[in-house]
């Protein structure tokens, strides 16, 4: 079971990093302000809940 949270935890990491990449290269573009700010909550979020997964395993 502690490689499935692992491996989930390391999928949701990178989904969160490539959401946060598109918002980065969205903002560049003619994009407005708020689906800018959602989408990096969702990265954010998503990242972090991966990090979490994966720390909550070691300890």
């Amino acid at each position: 079971m502690g490689s499935i949270r692992y491996f989930f935890g390391r999928t949701l990491q990178v989904v969160g990093l490539a959401t946060i990449s598109v918002v980065v290269f969205m903002f560049f573009t003619q994009m407005s302000m708020e689906p800018l700010l959602t989408w990096s909550l969702i990265g954010v979020s998503e990242f972090y809940g991966g990090t979490w997964l994966i720390g909550k395993e070691e300890g």
